[in-house]
């Protein structure tokens, strides 16, 4: 619900809200990753190379050579002062406001162990302090945290709120293609570059007839899948039967890892890479498959000869869900003057004299629906003038 400006409450009928499944790192959530990560960092090898920066104990000639090639320096040391700076911060200034955050800076210390230590040439020998040996314990740590990592997700689940299977896959997607492993993987560029030899080998080793795939493309099916979920793409109905989507999705994202893998051999970094994105994304797709899901909706309502259509209502609620509360307020105070019959209470008392009530768009007349849509642009068009107005005082010309 959204405080009504005076006596009101509004509220608008919406999704569930994106936060609430991306795992925010409230307390609890905080004492198990410093838990988790303090049993990383008593491991041996951590211990000598993922504690502490490379800086730290580098000359300056190897760290010009190492900055070469790694853009994004990370270790666990640097991860522990950022979770308790963050106990000190207010939710929106942390540096981990969710736990893929955390989880992102932990997978850019593996990868980057693997790409700067990837072997070269003929095999050497497997020792501490060898290339080898930093290379093959970044891979096995990088395994190990995805396993500890996916049941965390799987306890989280647990307590979260029943969220659509579709919505939790979308947001698995987006956190596959930010992982710092999906570098390589993310557009059709990535591919594209590799030239003709990189769909030639798909095509004759991997006997894939159709063009390589990225994760924006699957991004982009996914997409397809969720318009036609929500009735306005009837061109994807078949994924929907069974949930026929979700396999799909697991095999077109596999398929970008297993191309990756089979055309680096798995040995080079970008095939380890292939490979922990591929055992991170298995992982957390086991967890959505078993977590609570909201009962089935009901049929849409038909649609009010005269009245505002689906497709209107759900554009009007996205315009005002990016309202500020008290513009949200604004608007519904001003339904109220124009369609006091749409106002229905929460309470069980009269709408006169009720403190929180909702208004029902299928009530509205079509002018008065029209109205709502020019509050919402108006309120949007102010709000917009406002921040420019506030960046103009704080940088002035």
């Amino acid at each position: 619900s959204v405080p009504w400006v005076r006596k009101h409450t509004m509220s608008w009928k919406s999704s569930l809200p994106p936060d609430l499944v991306l795992k925010p790192m409230i307390e609890s959530t905080t004492k198990e990753v410093h838990k988790m990560l303090e049993a990383f960092k008593r491991r041996e090898p951590c211990k000598l190379y993922f504690n502490r920066p490379v800086s730290a104990t580098a000359g300056a000639d190897f760290m010009r050579g190492y900055l070469t090639v790694i853009k994004q320096p990370m270790d666990l040391g640097t991860v522990t002062r950022k979770l308790e700076e963050d106990s000190k911060r207010p939710a929106d200034e942390k540096h981990y406001q969710f736990l893929e955050d955390f989880a992102c800076d932990c997978r850019q210390i593996w990868k980057n162990a693997l790409v700067f230590n990837e072997p070269r040439g003929k095999p050497e020998p497997n020792k501490p302090g060898s290339p080898a040996y930093i290379f093959d314990h970044a891979s096995k740590l990088a395994s190990d945290f995805e396993a500890k990592l996916a049941e965390m997700h799987r306890e989280l689940e647990k307590e979260a709120p029943p969220c659509p299977r579709l919505l939790r896959a979308r947001l698995l997607l987006a956190d596959v293609r930010r992982s710092p492993f999906s570098e390589h993987y993310r557009r059709e560029k990535d591919w594209r570059k590799l030239g003709d030899e990189y769909v030639a080998f798909l095509r004759e080793e991997m006997k894939r007839p159709s063009e390589p795939e990225d994760l924006d493309s699957i991004t982009d099916w996914l997409r397809k899948v969720q318009r036609q979920a929500d009735g306005e793409d009837a061109g994807q109905a078949a994924w929907l039967v069974g949930e026929a989507w979700l396999a799909e999705l697991k095999r077109r994202v596999v398929r970008v890892c297993e191309n990756a893998l089979a055309y680096n051999q798995g040995r080079q970094a970008a095939g380890k890479c292939a490979k922990h994105l591929k055992e991170a994304f298995e992982l957390r797709l086991d967890s959505i498959q078993t977590a609570a899901e909201p009962p089935p909706r009901g049929a849409r309502a038909a649609e009010r000869e005269g009245g505002p259509t689906f497709a209107q209502k759900r554009e009007l609620l996205r315009e005002l869900h990016d309202l500020s509360p008290l513009d949200q307020s604004r608007v519904a105070r001003q339904l109220a003057k124009e369609s006091p019959r749409a106002l229905k209470p929460l309470d069980g008392r009269e709408a006169g004299s009720s403190k929180r009530v909702r208004v029902e768009l299928d009530e509205l007349d079509a002018e008065t629906f029209a109205r709502a849509r020019e509050l919402a642009e108006e309120r949007a068009r102010k709000a917009v003038e406002m921040d420019l107005q506030d960046e103009l005082e704080e940088y002035p010309q």
